[in-house]
């Protein structure tokens, strides 16, 4: 008689096959909207957190653009196009562009822009050091290109048979910094700043995009660069070609 109470009670506390379904499908069904509600979620969050990526990438952008060009000295001089294939040789400057070239404190000329380097030899006088080959430096990233000025205050951007040469090179951040991110600087006078007069500050609209072809736009700020030094805008020709 025990033996049979025990038997129903077993019975009693187990799960028919009927209920195990009905709860798997009530499962089952809880699970789909639970996907379907945090699967936004989780998007807003990737698109946040890209967000604050872009704008930390931003921000050390500027205070490093701030940084380069607030020792400024002598001139200034922007490029309209400095990319991988523009050739800088006897370019005359532009209101704005892609390229800024200054000199800085020790009296190298400074060329930076995001728009990539074409095949460079860098070179200590005639010695050949290295080699910046084409694509080393991809576009979105902030880079530097340094020469030496000769006597007439110009200096070499190509050797005798047109290779673009260098005195040094350098990128600002690490490809990795970006973390997917790809830049762009558009460098620009003041209003009403003329050739040959004085500058006290200069433009930048800063751009971050989220891919390699920048069309999409993650985020950007427009920003002022101090100039600490007495600098002129330079339209007139300040890169050429060595002669033979």
């Amino acid at each position: 008689m025990r033996g049979l109470q025990r038997l129903r009670k077993s019975r009693k506390s187990g799960m028919s096959l009927v209920e195990m379904v009905v709860t798997l499908l009530i499962f089952g069904i809880m699970m789909t909207m639970m996907v379907g509600v945090l699967s936004p979620a989780a998007k807003i969050f990737i698109r946040i957190q890209k967000l604050q990526y872009a704008q930390i990438i931003l921000d050390n952008t500027i205070q490093e653009l701030r940084g380069m060009t607030r020792d400024a000295t002598g001139h200034v001089k922007i490029y309209e196009k400095c990319g991988s294939n523009d050739g800088l040789a006897d370019q005359t400057g532009r209101d704005f562009g892609q390229g800024l070239e200054f000199v800085n404190e020790d009296g190298y000329v400074v060329l930076i822009s995001t728009e990539g380097c074409p095949s460079t030899g860098i070179y200590r006088g005639s010695q050949l050091l290295s080699t910046v080959n084409l694509g080393d430096v991809p576009a979105g990233r902030l880079f530097a290109r340094y020469y030496v000025r000769e006597k007439d205050e110009k200096y070499h951007y190509e050797d005798a048979s047109g290779q673009p040469i260098a005195r040094a090179v350098s990128s600002i951040f690490t490809d990795g910094y970006y973390m997917g991110n790809y830049l762009e600087i558009i460098f620009s006078y003041p209003p009403l700043a003329a050739p040959d007069e004085v500058v006290d500050y200069l433009e930048a609209e800063v751009r971050i995009y989220g891919d390699e072809q920048r069309s999409e736009l993650v985020v950007k700020e427009s920003v002022v660069l101090d100039l600490r030094y007495e600098v002129k805008r330079q339209d007139g020709i300040t890169a050429n070609r060595m002669t033979p």
